[in-house]
């Protein structure tokens, strides 16, 4: 039972049968008593009663007991037997109230004439009074065992209301039962929901939440999925803040001094000062600007503006323009293989992101040698895709520190992802770009040296 609504369904079902099994019983229970013992005082009182007497005066006493011991036996009741006068003629003591009974001469002879027996239905006690061939008069009597479903039944068939009422009971008791599975895991959900919102993004529901199979459970563990991810959202955007203060700080620092400096030197070396003045401001407006292009990937801004183009030929710009700047450093950059391909989304910001693991590897690759770029399609056709490939040939990356290099500000100092002149977010921003187009990234050292860079986007056939 793993949905709520059957949950829901099934348990008003039973419900619906429980009660409907109570009254069907309660109506049993209050003709069964009345039913019981209107066989015994019709049938088997008159005839045992009669017999008794005719055996006590043929053959005595003994052979009564012993009749109604066997009898006695068989109906799980008791019996006594008295004259006419209520004195005991058994070997057997009978409790007070059945003494009592006897001895009221006048209420039995006056039952008798009605062919009538005596009954105590609350004690469960019957009494028949009958004349022997003699002429004289006997009194038989038996007490049932006493048992709840008698009082109870005599009760339940005397006082309809108590039916109704004990019915209302037992509904209201299932339906409680059945409310409370339902709202005590939603009172702790919403507890927990109260305490994130307080602040205290560790809070997660109860486990017994979790446990359910039901979407009561399966909320509980979305909810924890969700305060994890909000926990390290927040985590991420307060060590975001940390690292851009950390950036910020040293080009302003250096601006300030190089301001100090400027104004007490002479005319002939005003120039340099400016020159470095002109330096970290550029520094600084290319940090803000990535910066923003980061801020404006994350909140999906940039995710809306989609459109059918040819990756291929995004690919080559990409690698033409690369080429031009690499070739000022004594480097290159050339496209080894290009399949074609188009694909849907945003190209402009899919070109930034090729160009920031382009220039990464531009600047990392040693002089005289190129940048590699590899576009393939995929071999799955339900699933159509491609890897563009980007190879360096420098020192490469640690392997512990390979799904690093994609964390904003992070940097591998003499590595192919350390840069003095990077602001460590240009992989970060690449990542993010590609994940946005439902794609991935990683990076690997190559066998023989440099870092290979992979992005997988999902594409269409040319």
């Amino acid at each position: 039972m793993q949905s709520l609504f059957f949950k829901i369904f099934l348990w008003f079902c039973v419900i619906v049968v429980l009660v409907g099994v109570s009254i069907e019983t309660s109506s049993i229970l209050a003709n069964y008593y009345e039913t019981r013992w209107q066989g015994v005082l019709h049938t088997i009182m008159p005839m045992e009663a009669e017999k008794c007497a005719r055996m006590y005066e043929t053959s005595g006493k003994q052979a009564v007991q012993n009749y109604l011991d066997d009898l006695q036996r068989q109906k799980s009741v008791r019996f006594y037997f008295f004259d006419e006068d209520g004195n005991p003629l058994l070997d057997r003591s009978a409790p007070e109230v059945v003494q009592k009974m006897a001895l009221n001469k006048e209420g039995l002879n006056r039952i008798a004439q009605q062919n009538l027996s005596a009954v105590n239905p609350r004690q469960g006690i019957a009494m028949r009074l009958v004349p022997g061939p003699s002429g004289r008069k006997y009194n038989l009597a038996f007490q049932q065992s006493p048992t709840l479903i008698m009082p109870v039944s005599e009760a339940v068939g005397t006082h309809p209301y108590y039916r109704l009422l004990g019915i209302g009971l037992f509904g209201a008791l299932l339906c409680f039962l059945l409310t409370r599975n339902i709202t005590k895991p939603i009172v702790r959900l919403r507890s927990a929901a109260s305490e994130i919102a307080a602040g205290r993004l560790k809070t997660r529901v109860a486990p017994s939440v979790r446990r359910r199979y039901d979407e009561i459970g399966a909320l509980g563990r979305d909810f924890d999925l969700m305060a994890e991810q909000i926990e390290a959202l927040v985590a991420a955007q307060r060590d975001l803040l940390g690292d851009v203060s950390h950036e910020l700080r040293s080009p302003l620092a250096r601006l300030i001094v190089a301001l100090g400096l400027l104004r007490q030197a002479s005319p002939e070396e005003a120039p340099e000062y400016l020159s470095r003045i002109g330096q970290e401001a550029d520094r600084l407006d290319k940090l803000i600007g990535q910066l923003l292009t980061l801020t404006r990937i994350e909140s999906g801004v940039e995710s809306t503006q989609r459109e059918k183009f040819d990756l291929t030929n995004l690919v080559q710009e990409v690698a033409a323009d690369g080429d031009f700047e690499a070739r000022a450093h004594a480097r290159e950059v050339r496209v080894v293989s290009a399949d074609a391909c188009t694909m849907s989304g945003a190209p402009e910001i899919l070109r930034s992101a090729i160009e920031n693991v382009v220039r990464n590897a531009i600047r990392h690759t040693p002089a005289e040698t190129a940048v590699e770029l590899t576009l393939k399609q995929t071999d799955d056709p339900k699933k159509p895709g491609a890897l563009l490939r980007v190879r360096d040939h420098g020192s490469g990356v640690p392997e512990r520190l390979l799904s690093d290099i994609f964390v904003p500000f992070h940097r591998v100092e003499g590595g192919a992802a350390g840069n003095s002149q990077g602001a460590g977010l240009g992989l970060a921003i690449a990542e993010r770009i590609v994940r946005m187009h439902n794609g991935s990234i990683r990076a690997r050292n190559a066998p023989d040296g440099g870092l290979i860079v992979e992005m997988e986007l999902p594409t269409s056939w040319a």
